[in-house]
């Protein structure tokens, strides 16, 4: 998915590790999230990971896609920064 100027790729997980409210581990549905500069996905940003019933309500690639985009959101500033600073590096 394009979202703004970077390239977000979404793939469902099944074994995502979470704690519950009595702190004990429990392997969780949801999804694994990498951003990347581009869709050469030369240069990875960030890469984390939604849980349902933690970070989205529900086993669905659109509330993934919308959890991404907040987060992009959140985290542009620093995206750029981080491509700029790869760009002088690799000149």
């Amino acid at each position: 998915m394009l979202y703004k100027s970077f390239y977000v790729k979404i793939s469902p997980c099944e074994n995502i590790i979470r704690e519950d409210k009595n702190g004990e581990k429990i392997k969780c549905l949801g999804f694994q999230i990498q951003v990347f500069s581009d869709k050469t996905e030369q240069l990875k940003l960030d890469q984390f990971s939604v849980a349902v019933d933690f970070e989205i309500l529900k086993n669905d690639i659109s509330e993934a896609e919308q959890f991404a985009k907040n987060y992009v959101d959140c985290e542009e500033k620093e995206y750029h920064r981080m491509i700029d600073e790869w760009m002088w590096e690799n000149v």
